[in-house]
């Protein structure tokens, strides 16, 4: 972009000089991320911040904050408000959806660009951090009144959550469950991509969809949607977990097979 004025003509170049960036009202940009990621308990967990200031001061947020406007992508300020909020970096994130609701902010057209991210637990070690009181994981939890967030005795509900962010982790746990039956997310939250069995496997897409699957058919799926087209391979070495039957162990070697 920054070479487009050198094949201007002359009159495109004093139209762009005397251009009045003013003529038309600016919403602010955000960059948000949602993180999920599995704790011991093999249970789905998002990854949640207390605000520190207003507006919605003391409550739980996923991670964000306002993009630099002329410095960064929103994906670079996802990743520095990431970096600043919780301590985490390196993290890959896939964009998920742009929300522009023009009242979703109390204190102006706000419009947030949000990624998400699947960590494994082992790799998920963060602070709070920047103007973030606290960061904690929370467990999703599913009742008859709809979505919940569990930490060991604090639970929170939608009503708990700043801004339009119910909406977004809503968005976003839809979304992974549609995409697991054919992208493989859920070999990001495994504990060792490199060496794990299919029950583990099966434990992350139960927790992701919060059902049971037969485990005949999710061991067919597997066969035919991983193993078959190279994404995982098996190495040809059994399990050896204490009062567990050995169970053949796989790797995961990326998107079709790279």
């Amino acid at each position: 972009m920054t070479d487009y004025r050198k094949n201007c003509s002359k009159e495109e170049l004093e139209f762009l000089e005397s251009y009045d960036p003013a003529r038309y009202e600016k919403p602010s940009v955000t960059a948000d991320i949602v993180i999920f990621t599995m704790d011991e308990d093999d249970e789905l967990c998002i990854l949640l911040i207390k605000r520190g200031g207003f507006p919605y001061r003391d409550h739980w947020a996923i991670p964000g904050g306002f993009l630099e406007a002329g410095k960064e992508s929103s994906e670079d300020a996802a990743k520095r408000e990431l970096y600043e909020e919780t301590g985490l970096k390196d993290i890959p994130l896939t964009q998920l959806y742009t929300f522009s609701d023009p009242d979703r902010d109390p204190r102006m057209h706000v419009v947030s660009v949000v990624y998400t991210a699947l960590v494994p637990k082992m790799k998920l070690e963060f602070k709070a951090g920047d103007d973030a009181k606290d960061a904690k994981l929370f467990k999703i939890r599913y009742d008859i009144d709809g979505l919940n967030f569990a930490s060991g005795s604090e639970i929170i509900t939608k009503e708990d959550l700043a801004f339009d962010h119910s909406e977004i982790i809503k968005l976003a746990i839809r979304r992974l469950r549609n995409r697991i039956d054919y992208e493989p997310d859920a070999f990001s939250l495994l504990k060792d991509s490199s060496s794990f069995t299919i029950y583990e496997l099966k434990l992350i897409y139960e927790s992701i969809k919060n059902k049971s699957l037969d485990t005949a058919n999710f061991r067919k799926s597997f066969m035919r949607n991983w193993l078959s087209e190279g994404v995982v391979r098996d190495r040809g070495e059994k399990s050896e977990g204490a009062g567990h039957k050995p169970a053949e162990l796989y790797e995961f070697m990326g998107k079709g097979g790279d």
